[in-house]
Parts: structure tokens; C-alpha cells; sequence
């Protein structure tokens, strides 16, 4: 199987991308896009639905007058011919109603340019045809029928009648229009939903089935490179303890390496310090001699002074720095040497009570602690284990050291440590204070070797927490820290209780 995947040319094979991703994010477009355009068609839809409804409404309101005037002038006829004030019993109702369908049809009309100048001829008409029922009514009651059959010579309720008719007749027709030309919008949309729907679904199967064909492949070839990486991993133990004793030797021989060239720098270093300690009794000397040739007069005022200036400043000055840039020197070369040498030490494991050394490491600082107001607690509850004693005092005294050493001006100080049991027989402790903190920034660093986080106003080389992840992992432990700003710095280290070789 293994070879048969060997075999396979590389650009007959699909990536990742195209065999999977592709198709997802096709799918992924096709569906957003049925979505937008399914949201889009609604949303037309909803716009002619409601305009429809505002013509319904503007069409319904149209019909409703008229008929409330022909209502009105039904009853106003009746009355005239007959006299019979019964025939009058509808006419104030129309005319009521008259008077609120023409508020309505204004309304539903509202500003729209094409039937607003209609509406108000609508409603002057309207006026006057209610006006003149109204006249010729009081008329007939006073019984003055000469005034009223002049008024119907005069054809005035006709004509106004009729004009009114052709203003409703307009109106009804373009509602009508505007209903029908919904109606088909309406039903170009659901055509156009159906094809969006029906084509994205054909496109998203499509997907689906290329989806599922590429995972089915691809499970495949999971299967024949698990097979082959199995066949790889015989004799890989072998491997890496062979490449694991290389590494080692390696690494003994850059800290041997390391302790020779420390330890060589050292000898000219000791020179340049011996050499600046005669230059500066040279310069007292120097100085003598000037002081003597200012007495004597045996050289010009100008030399004098020049001489007695660079004497009494210059010198000085930079014997002073040459002594402060060896004794950092020094001090920098004493702390590689110290890296080198505990590199080189080899571990004892020893049983050890963890309550008893940890308690050990926190009384040497106990008197700085308190001197402050501080205090230090102690909840250890794991059973011996077996590490090197050394290296841990070490790694929980540099750590107190620097909790000391950076703690914060403004509040007593307080160490909690902590001790407990963990899975896969290992222990974890946590040395937890409310100093300075550490910025987030800063985190990522506070390991390396040299490297100093925060306000510089402590002596120090920025060797102690370099040193503990050191030891934490030549132990066979991992160390990781928390820290807030001017809150507080949390160091979880996990360690195997016994060692595994």
C-alpha cells in the first residue's frame, strides 16, 4: 500500500484546497447568494403588497363616494318630486359619508403628484353637488318649486355629476392598473424565487457530492499513510535515543566550551583592572608634577591648566568607566560561568520532603519578609518525592528572591506557596505574590538569559529566571507565569515526583 502511494504522481493528486475547501466555500456562496436574493424578493414583495394595498384602499374610497353622492342625489330627487320628506331620511348619512371617504381617498393619495390636483377637484365637486342638494331642498321645503325647477333648467347638478364621473371613472381605472401590474410583479417574483432556489439547490447537491467523494478519498489515503507511517516507526526509538546521545554530547561539549571561554576572558579582564588601578595612581602622580611646575613656574599658565584639567576630570573620568564597564564584564562572565557549571552538574535525586525543604527556602528570606510587614504562606500537600535537593532549592529560592526584590511599595508583601498533587505521578507548585507584576509584553522574555522586564532599580544580571527554567527542565518539568501590572506574578512549575531514568 505504501508503495503504491509513492507511486502516485503529486499533481495527480488534489490538494487540500480544491478537493475541500473549494466546494465548501462554493457551497458557502451558493447558499448566501439564495439567501440574499430570497431576502431581496421579499422584500419586493412586500413593497407591492403594500402599495397594493394602498391602491385597494384608494380604490375602495373612490367607489364608496360615489355612491355616497348618487345615494345623496337619489334621495335629494325623491324628496323633490315627490315632496315626501321620507325620501330625505338617507341623505344626511351620504352625505356624512361623503364627506369621510373624501378624507380617506386624500389619504391614501397622500403626495403623490399624478392624483392629488384630482382629489381636490374631486372634493370641490363633491362641495358644490352637496351644496346645490342642500339649496334646492330648502327650496322645495319653502316651496318655491319655480327656483327649484330653474335650478334643474340650468343642468348644473349634471354637468358637475358628470365631471365627477369622469374624475371616479380615471381614478378606479388607474387603481386597477396599478392592482393588475402587482399581480404580475408578484408573479415574476415567485418565478424568479423558484429558479434561485431550484438552481442553488442543484449547485449545493453538486457540492455535496464532490464533498463527499473528496473526504471518501481522502480517508483513503489517511488510511495508507497511517499504514506507512507504522512502517516508518519500527526502529524509531532507536533513532532518537541514538540522535538523543548525540544531542547530549553536544550539549556538553557547548558548556564545556563555554566554561574554557569564560573562564579564559577572565585572565585579561583581571589585567584591565590591575592596569586601571595604576593609571589612577599614575594620575595622582601626574597631578603632583603639575602642581609642582605651577609652583615652580616651570611651564605656561595655559599648559598648566590644561594639564591640571585633564588630571584632575579627564583621567578620572575614564578610569571610571573602564573600572564600571569590567567590574559589568565581571560580573556577566561570573554568571555564564555560573550557567556553565550547573550545566555540567550532575543530578542526584535524593527523597525529599517538599514541606520541609520549601519551609527551609522560605525562612532564609523570612526576615526581609516581615522586616516589611509581609508575610509568607505555606500549603504544601503532596508526599515525598524523589528530585534533586539542590536544584530544587535553587529554583524556589530564586524565585523568592525576586518576589523580595520586586515587591511593591505601595502594600505589605504576601508569598503564598502552594503544593499539590497532579495526574501521570507529577506535582505542581505555585509561588504566588502581589508585587510589582510583570506588562504583557514583557512575558515572553523574563526567561532569556540578560534579559530584565520592568523598572531597573534592583542589582541584578537577569540570570536568576533563566537559571530556574534550566533547572526546571533538566528536572523534566515545564514552567509556565501569570502576572498582572501592579497586581501580582503567579510561577505554576510541574514536576515529575520521581525522575524517569
Amino acid at each position: 500500500m505504501a508503495n503504491t502511494k509513492r507511486n502516485i504522481p503529486k499533481g495527480a493528486r488534489p490538494s487540500l484546497f480544491a478537493s475541500s475547501v473549494l466546494p465548501l466555500l462554493i457551497g458557502f456562496v451558493v447558499l448566501l447568494g439564495i439567501v440574499v436574493m430570497t431576502y431581496l424578493l421579499a422584500e419586493r414583495s412586500r413593497t407591492y403588497f403594500d402599495k397594493s394595498m394602498a391602491t385597494r384602499d384608494q380604490r375602495t374610497a373612490t367607489v364608496q363616494l360615489r355612491n355616497a353622492l348618487l345615494a345623496a342625489e337619489s334621495s335629494q330627487r325623491g324628496f323633490i318630486y315627490s315632496g315626501n320628506e321620507v325620501y330625505l331620511a338617507p341623505f344626511d348619512t351620504a352625505r356624512s359619508q361623503s364627506l369621510r371617504w373624501l378624507d380617506a381617498l386624500e389619504r391614501t393619495v397622500g403626495e403623490e403628484e399624478d392624483a392629488r390636483p384630482l382629489v381636490d377637484r374631486l372634493r370641490s365637486l363633491s362641495t358644490m353637488l352637496l351644496s346645490d342638494m342642500e339649496t334646492m331642498i330648502e327650496l322645495k321645503r319653502d316651496r318655491k318649486d319655480d327656483e327649484v325647477v330653474a335650478m334643474f333648467r340650468t343642468n348644473r347638478g349634471k354637468a358637475l355629476m358628470d365631471e365627477a364621473n369622469v374624475f371616479f371613472s380615471g381614478l378606479i381605472l388607474a387603481a386597477d392598473d396599478q392592482l393588475t401590474a402587482g399581480i404580475v410583479e408578484q408573479r415574476s417574483n415567485a418565478t424568479w424565487l423558484r429558479v434561485v432556489t431550484v438552481l442553488g439547490g442543484l449547485i449545493i447537491v453538486v457540492v455535496v457530492g464532490y464533498s463527499t467523494a473528496s473526504v471518501m478519498r481522502q480517508t483513503r489515503d489517511l488510511a495508507a499513510a497511517h499504514a506507512e507511517l507504522a512502517a516508518l516507526n519500527t526502529g524509531l526509538e532507536a533513532k532518537v535515543a541514538a540522535r538523543t546521545a548525540d544531542l547530549a554530547q553536544a550539549n556538553e561539549e557547548i558548556q564545556r566550551f563555554a566554561y574554557i571561554v569564560t573562564h579564559d576572558l577572565r585572565a585579561p579582564l583581571v589585567n584591565i583592572m590591575g592596569f586601571t588601578n595604576e593609571l589612577e595612581t599614575n594620575a595622582k602622580t601626574l597631578f603632583s608634577v603639575i602642581e609642582h611646575a605651577a609652583k615652580t613656574g616651570a611651564l605656561a599658565e595655559e599648559m598648566i591648566s590644561n594639564a591640571r584639567f585633564t588630571a584632575e576630570q579627564e583621567l578620572p573620568e575614564a578610569i571610571h568607566f573602564i573600572r564600571s564597564s569590567t567590574r559589568k564584564m565581571d560580573d556577566l562572565i561570573k554568571a555564564i560561568l555560573l550557567l556553565a557549571r550547573e550545566g555540567r552538574r550532575l543530578l542526584r535525586p535524593e527523597t525529599t520532603d517538599l514541606k520541609q525543604a520549601i519551609a527551609a527556602a522560605a525562612a532564609s528570606v523570612q526576615h526581609q519578609i516581615q522586616s516589611g510587614g509581609g508575610v509568607i504562606n505555606l500549603d504544601i500537600d503532596v508526599t515525598p518525592v524523589t528530585i534533586d535537593k539542590v536544584a530544587l532549592d535553587q529554583i524556589v529560592g530564586n524565585l523568592l528572591d525576586n518576589a523580595v526584590k520586586y515587591r511593591s511599595t505601595s502594600r505589605p508583601l504576601v508569598i503564598t506557596i502552594r503544593a499539590r498533587g497532579a495526574e501521570a505521578n507529577r506535582f505542581t507548585l505555585e509561588i504566588r505574590d502581589n508585587g510589582r507584576g510583570i506588562a504583557a509584553r514583557d512575558l515572553d522574555r523574563i526567561f532569556d538569559p540578560f534579559r530584565r522586564a520592568g523598572l531597573q532599580d534592583q542589582p541584578g544580571e537577569g540570570i536568576g529566571l533563566a537559571m530556574v527554567k534550566a533547572l526546571v527542565i533538566r528536572l523534566g518539568g515545564t514552567i509556565a507565569v501569570e502576572s498582572v501590572l501592579d497586581s501580582g506574578t503567579i510561577f505554576t512549575i510541574a514536576l515529575p515526583k520521581a525522575p524517569a531514568s
